[in-house]
């Protein structure tokens, strides 16, 4: 069995090594889109071009806009002449939003009376004006307690030091970077692509050259046939994950927290199923464009969209999130930000680890059957 695995995986060594094109696209393409997506692929929102009606023109008010300006997340767009050219200012994009600071701002700020400011806000981009409120309600609701605190103390009042001490420590991702968070689900995404794409590919290339027959022919298995064909690619795939969490760690430094060996494992678990996926996609595929449109519909969209990369899966409808229990990248890429963000042991990301190993035994046992019944 060991000397006909070994036989088949030397030529498709043979074979892929003469194909320079195929084999750089195999290593360089996974960092190169690390850097694409990585670079690309930001939620953080920053720098948010904000507009200027500032109607009462006193230090009141200017140390108001101090409080949004000395801030990283927003940046002075204009003032605005008129309240009739806030529609234009927005529409033209010269802002994203705009602040309308009223006449009367400092005699009601003097006399500790309630005073409206207005923010109006571009929300084509729901998400981003989401975070954009968020960011000027903080602003907001800060200064006016500072107003509230000064104003007591000019009327001799005593302030007392009873209420919530806020203090909020955020674990695993401190600075909030979304490059944390994503270039985890990155390393999954473009695994589950590599994996997949390749070994139907080779496969169906082989049954288009009508090699494939000729091997049938030969004293081996379909399981024979399917482990001399992939453990190349797998290889190549563990080759690949290695430059792309080198690659983070050195371009977004993210780093792994957690067990090296326990990350290992996880990987390699995880490239059984997903190349056995790969071939099964061949048995279904006569031609290698069919094949890499199959293989690239079924790993692209499903890791993109389903798997939590970058939807929450929680905010989905329940029909789609029982599909993701039937994707490996769900389990896949919540185990690698279990490890390498929160340094999660075994014992923790049990429940994600069981799946894929289900996955690694289910998937290539049914590739075989599929070959097997073909009759390649």
């Amino acid at each position: 069995m060991f000397e006909n695995i070994l036989t088949i995986y030397i030529k498709e060594y043979r074979q892929l090594k003469r194909d320079k094109l195929s084999l750089s696209a195999i290593i360089m393409v996974p960092t190169l889109m690390l850097l694409l997506y990585g670079y690309a692929l930001n939620f953080d929102v920053k720098h948010v071009r904000l507009g200027v009606l500032d109607e009462s023109k006193t230090k009141e008010s200017r140390e108001l806009l101090q409080k949004f300006f000395s801030t990283e997340y927003f940046d002075y767009a204009g003032a605005v002449p008129t309240e009739g050219a806030i529609d234009k200012f927005i529409q033209d994009n010269r802002a994203r939003a705009v602040i309308v600071i009223p006449r009367d701002y400092a005699r009601k700020i003097l006399l500790g009376k309630k005073v409206d400011v207005q923010v109006l806000l571009n929300g084509a981009n729901s998400n981003t004006a989401t975070i954009v409120m968020g960011y000027v309600d903080g602003v907001l609701q800060n200064y006016s307690a500072n107003l509230t605190a000064d104003f007591m103390s000019r009327k001799g009042y005593r302030i007392s030091s009873m209420g919530i001490d806020y203090r909020p420590r955020v674990y695993y991702n401190p600075e909030l970077k979304s490059a944390k968070f994503l270039v985890p689900g990155l390393i999954g995404f473009i695994l589950m692509i590599l994996s997949i794409v390749t070994p139907a590919i080779s496969v169906v290339r082989e049954k288009e050259r009508g090699t494939l027959e000729h091997i049938s022919m030969a004293p081996t298995t379909a399981f024979e046939i399917i482990l001399g064909k992939t453990s190349l690619y797998y290889v190549l795939s563990l080759v690949a994950a290695v430059l792309v969490i080198t690659a983070s760690f050195v371009l977004f430094d993210v780093t792994v927290r957690g067990s090296i060996l326990l990350l290992a494992v996880t990987i390699v678990i995880f490239l059984v199923g997903a190349l056995s996926i790969g071939v099964l996609i061949s048995t279904f595929t006569s031609s290698q464009q069919m094949a890499f449109l199959v293989a690239s519909l079924l790993s692209i969209l499903p890791t993109f969209i389903l798997s939590g990369f970058v939807f929450p899966i929680s905010s989905m409808s329940l029909p789609l999130q029982l599909v993701t229990y039937l994707l490996p990248g769900r389990y896949f890429l919540s185990a690698l930000r279990a490890i390498m963000l929160k340094g999660s042991n075994f014992a923790e990301i049990y429940d994600q680890i069981y799946p894929l190993v289900i996955f690694a035994v289910v998937l290539p046992a049914f590739a075989s059957f599929r070959l097997s019944r073909k009759g390649f």
